[in-house]
This record gives C-alpha cells, structure tokens and sequence, in this order.
C-alpha cells in the first residue's frame, strides 16, 4: 500500500521522504524512485533525516507482522508500539501539523452487517489488538500535542502489487497457467475498495482544510462475496470457471465470514466519491 500511496503523491508534485527496510525490494518503486528521498529505517539516524527534512504531513502506513506467520505472534505485533513511538518523536519534533495512520478492519474482529466506527472493537487475533494499542498512543498524544489526526480503518483494497501469496494474485497467476486452486465454499462477504479509489478518498483526508480528526472507515460499503469476485475474474481471464474448486477446502477456525464496513462517516466528513464497479476492477488487475 506504501508504494500506491508514495507513487500517487509524487504524481501530484509533493515533495516526499519515505522509510524503506534495508531489504526492502523496491520493484514497485522504479517508476517514481528518483522523486522520493529515501530513508532506511533500519539505520540508527533514520528518525534525524526524517526530522531534518521538515515534513508537513506525515502518513503512517509501515507495519510489521501483516502475513498470516506473524499475524498473531505478539513479539512481532508489539514492534509496531515502537515504530509509532518513533513517528510521534517525529512529528513533535518537527511540530508536524497533520498525521494519518492507516488501521485495520481487523480492529472489529467478528462481526455481522456493516461496521461503523462506533461497532464495538473485539479483535480475535494480536494484529487487531495491538492496532487498538497504536490508535491509543496516536490519539493520546495527538491530542495533547494538538496535532490534527486520522486514524483511517481500512477494509480490503483490490490492486496490482499485492503480496502473490495473498488470494487475488495467486488466483490470478494459478488460472493464467491453467492451474486448478483448492478453495473454500467462498460465501464470505468482504468490502473491496479498488486501489485508485483508495487513493482517492486518502487525498480527500490530505487535502481537507478543517480539523476533523478522529476514526473513520475507509472502505466502499458494498458486500461482495469472494466466490463471485474469483468467477469474476476467470471469467475476465477466459478461463475454466472449474478451475475454482470451491469447497476443496474448510474454513479456518473463526473464519469472519461478514467484512463490511459503513463509509457514512468518512463520507458526510470528506465528500462522497463514485466507485468504480466491481467488473471494472477486476479487468485492470488480470491485465497488470
């Protein structure tokens, strides 16, 4: 997501630094590499090149432990308390007016029908609860700094670039080869929002002038249920439909199988933009 959201701004001409992993690939970069200063957050003064260069706005979207291994590993989860220590170091520092952090849909846990942001938090696993542990430290701080806030809880984001282990991608790369894919009955209903819509309603946050800080739901508030999403894209490809072997395989314990979030907050703040339908979408990414 750091490299959509990097590339888009340097397209509208801001100046921009941004933290990498030392080994971080940057494959996704190439197109805007040159535009963006660069930092390693490996290195011990990484924080100072960010101070001396004097951000604005920060955006913060770095987070350890999103893959299914670490998930729920604690050590891995709780090396995000520290990151963001870090980036509040910053923006005091530098007294930063401006700073949005991307949270989770995981934050909700189990739920059913569409989640606003005042559903109870119940996260099943320490990727959600250690989210809720970084909101806190970000709005405790932020408001005690007087420092303008978002904390933008994002639901699923369909696009190119995704990690290919992740189901779209590797849907996608096994139909190309004709190869069949093990899968769930695929009733779950999830919330896609396609990537340049994503980026769209996050210039809506950069660019909006009042203070409103505070939680919102970024997400398109339509269901769409992942057996259909993957016909979609067979269908987009030209491929054996037969190839999704739905029900192959059983659903992990505490699978959610209703992800929808309510976007009525986000878009009674920011201004309400068109999505773009699902089929859209879909022929974009199987032609990446």
């Amino acid at each position: 997501m750091g490299s959509h959201i990097a590339g888009y701004l340097a397209k509208k001409g801001h100046r921009l630094i941004a933290s990498k992993r030392t080994k971080s690939c940057m494959d996704k970069c190439v197109s805007f590499y040159k535009d963006v200063k660069w930092v390693d957050s490996n290195e011990l003064n990484w924080a100072e090149e960010v101070i001396s260069f004097k951000p604005e706005l920060i955006i913060h979207t770095a987070w350890s432990g999103v893959g299914a291994a670490t998930r729920d590993d604690l050590e891995t989860q709780r090396k995000n308390i520290d990151f963001m220590t870090e980036i509040l170091h910053i923006a005091e520092k530098v007294e930063v007016k401006k700073l949005i952090s991307l949270g989770s849909q995981a934050e909700y846990g189990i739920f059913a029908g569409k989640a606003t942001e005042a559903y109870e938090v119940k996260p099943v696993d320490n990727y959600g609860k250690v989210k809720l542990d970084v909101l806190e430290l970000l709005r405790n701080f932020c408001n005690m700094k007087g420092i303008e806030w978002y904390w933008l809880r994002v639901f699923s984001v369909l696009g190119t670039n995704e990690n290919p282990e992740w189901l779209v991608p590797q849907t996608i790369t096994k139909l190309k080869n004709d190869h069949s894919i093990a899968l769930t009955g695929g009733e779950q209903l999830y919330d896609y929002l396609y990537v340049d819509d994503f980026l769209e309603r996050l210039n809506q946050v950069i660019e909006y002038k009042l203070n409103a800080s505070g939680i919102y739901n970024l997400c398109s508030g339509r269901a769409v249920q992942i057996k259909q999403l993957l016909l979609s894209i067979a269908n987009a490809l030209g491929v054996n439909t037969n190839l999704l072997q739905f029900g192959a395989i059983l659903y992990r314990t505490n699978q959610n199988m209703n992800i929808v979030g309510c976007p009525d907050k986000f878009e009674e703040t920011f201004g309400k933009l068109s999505l773009e339908s699902l089929e859209e979408s879909v022929g974009k990414i199987v032609i990446m």
